[in-house]
């Protein structure tokens, strides 16, 4: 998702941590933000399975990190595979971290794994300046 927020607006891409888990267990959830256009996207982390020691200390060292959770997996782990797509909507509040209390979202789930085993599941909802600067209708 960091990639290609960064291609659609020319700009690097932040992450804003919202709630980082204190166990593996945990949710990790953040806010994807450019300079311009502020936050894109609320983004939710779970792990799904963890690779064999010592990497799930690597593991939970993203987990608990402000880094893009993709591109650090990948640096950690090598090539990802991504899988079980889904796209739908989502009534606000979908999460009680979030600051969005009204309107409908559009929610991209899928899950993410490496080769060595580490697996996660992730939850994107797409917020309404996303839509605007695509040139598109949230709604």
């Amino acid at each position: 998702m960091t990639r290609s927020l960064s291609l659609l607006t020319g700009e690097p891409v932040s992450v804003e941590p919202v709630r980082l888990p204190e166990t593996l267990t945990g949710l990790r959830k953040v806010y994807l933000r450019v300079p311009t256009f502020g936050r894109l996207v609320f983004a939710r982390t779970r792990i799904l399975s963890l690779p064999s020691p010592p990497d799930d200390l690597r593991m939970e060292a993203l987990m608990k990190g402000d880094l893009a959770i993709g591109q650090s997996m990948e640096s950690q782990f090598g090539p990802l595979r991504k899988e079980e797509y889904s796209v739908y909507p989502s009534q606000a509040p979908f999460d009680p971290d979030a600051e969005e209390q009204v309107g409908l979202f559009w929610t991209r789930s899928y899950r993410m794994s490496s080769s060595s085993g580490a697996a996660l599941l992730i939850e994107e909802y797409f917020l309404p300046a996303l839509f605007s600067l695509a040139g598109g209708v949230s709604r």
